[in-house]
């Protein structure tokens, strides 16, 4: 049986993950962090991190994003095989949130976690384009995802 790639896949992959991969620039130095999220309704991820570590000062002078999120156990595979990778690349923008705009699911998240946290800030990654990767008879490709709901 052939696993149907599409919104609900994306979702059901998103949900029973935790780490997002976050890929930033200034313009002149890229910048990766792994960063645990929560993810709402709409697909949207929230992460805390303090506001001087680099992907936070990018964020500052550019909003663009790349995320990658996946499952760290993937099936053996030799050449000539077709697969899915269990894993997702999204296009996105991202920027701080202010204390009065906080989603429910951030409130909640800072009442379970009982700071003292230090000086975080919250950050919202708005998804754009969803793409999941793939290899075809041994060859890396990537399938861009229809993310409307039918």
């Amino acid at each position: 049986m052939t696993e149907r790639i599409g919104r609900d896949w994306v979702e059901e992959l998103l949900r029973r993950n935790r780490y997002l991969v976050l890929a930033t620039t200034d313009g002149v130095q890229p910048w990766i962090a792994p960063l645990e999220y929560i993810l709402d309704p709409d697909l949207n991820f929230y992460y805390f991190s303090p506001e001087n570590v680099r992907h936070s000062r990018h964020l500052e002078q550019a909003g663009t994003v790349a995320v990658a999120v996946f499952d760290s156990r993937q099936p053996d595979y030799s050449p000539g095989t077709s697969l899915t990778i269990k894993g997702v690349q999204i296009e996105a923008t991202a920027n701080k949130l202010a204390e009065a705009d906080y989603p429910e699911e951030i409130i909640s998240a800072i009442a379970a976690m009982k700071p003292p946290m230090p000086p975080y800030a919250v950050f919202k990654i708005h998804p754009h384009r969803f793409y999941v990767p793939k290899i075809e008879n041994g060859v890396n490709i990537r399938v861009e995802i229809d993310m409307t709901r039918t």
